[in-house]
């Protein structure tokens, strides 16, 4: 059998088991909010590539095959008033009135 403790044993082993979990609270703490700042940057560098990649393709893939080619806009609508019921369409929508 264990022999009792005293009030002062007693009050220095929850001062060091209080002590323990401080320690152990802080390194959680650290590594979680090193996760939230990675997660951010990350998240951040994702959204920029998400929107940005649409433009560098047309810019550096695209752009050059339709200044090559001639194209544009007003081409591009001409090319789609052959399509049949496009032309209808189009003027209906208000687009085709040049306003």
């Amino acid at each position: 059998m264990l022999p009792e403790k005293n009030d002062h044993q007693m009050l220095r082993d929850v001062l060091l088991e209080n002590q323990r979990l401080l320690t152990e609270n802080n390194l959680l703490l650290r590594q979680m909010k090193k996760a939230a700042w990675w997660s951010f940057w990350l998240r951040i560098v994702s959204f920029m590539i998400l929107i940005g990649a649409p433009f560098l393709l047309y810019y550096w893939f695209l752009e050059p095959y339709f200044i090559s080619l001639g194209s544009s806009f007003e081409v591009f609508v001409n090319g789609m008033q052959e399509i049949p019921g496009w032309k209808q369409f189009y003027e209906a929508s208000g687009l085709g009135r040049g306003e």
